[in-house]
């Protein structure tokens, strides 16, 4: 947890420093996820997102940002007949720390980067229960992911007061490196690693800090 502390500390740090030219707040939503190079396939492991966020605007239409969150990725497999209605499911619990730059047009904006993410726990369940073998297995303890995404800015499109707090955001992040520790770089070895494969539905909502400082 150690690693975790330092993360939150550094994450901060800049707030602290200049506050006034940043602004932020809170964020939660929901991952579609799934394993590329495991035995299943499809967004079918739900999982939660939370956590926080700062943005400073560099001008009018170009912004950067920071956030730090709780995701939970993994895989599903669905019982069916094919499968002899074998249910297996593989949850990966990260602390992400994503850096992204982004561009605004009008009520939308289009961001991308570069995400690290620590692993805080795994685990794995079946037709039968827990799974101890999960425990055991290659999975590296950090991830290194790539992302894409857009944002909706909910005041350009209402006049009420919630929506000056509101932004939904759709985002896909994948991983650059095989989250299996036996292989390596995605472009190399793709056919034989592991790579999480995410897609999320994230709902932001703005701090007024100017007030929050009085």
């Amino acid at each position: 947890m150690k690693q975790i502390s330092i993360l939150i500390l550094l994450f901060f740090a800049p707030t602290m420093l200049v506050a006034q030219e940043f602004y932020g707040g809170v964020l939660g939503g929901f991952n579609g996820s799934q394993i590329d190079g495991d035995f299943a396939s499809g967004y079918n492991k739900m999982g939660m997102v939370a956590g926080t966020w700062i943005q400073r605007d560099l001008s009018r239409n170009l912004y950067w940002g920071m956030e730090i969150k709780f995701n939970q990725k993994g895989a599903r497999v669905m019982p069916t007949n094919k499968n002899n209605n074998h249910k297996y499911v593989y949850r990966l619990n990260y602390i992400d720390l994503p850096v992204l730059l982004g561009f605004r047009y009008e009520y939308f904006s289009v961001f991308g980067g570069l995400s690290y993410g620590y692993l805080v726990s795994k685990s794995g369940y079946d037709n039968f229960g827990y799974d101890p073998v999960v425990q055991n297995d290659d999975i590296a303890d950090w991830e290194v992911g790539f992302f894409a995404g857009m944002k909706v800015d909910f005041d350009q499109i209402s006049t009420q007061y919630w929506a000056s707090k509101m932004m939904l955001e759709l985002r896909f992040q994948y991983s650059m490196i095989s989250i299996d520790q036996r292989h390596d770089f995605f472009w190399l070895a793709h056919s034989v690693g592991q790579y999480n494969n995410v897609i999320s539905t994230v709902l932001y909502y703005r701090f007024d800090w100017a007030g929050l400082s009085k």
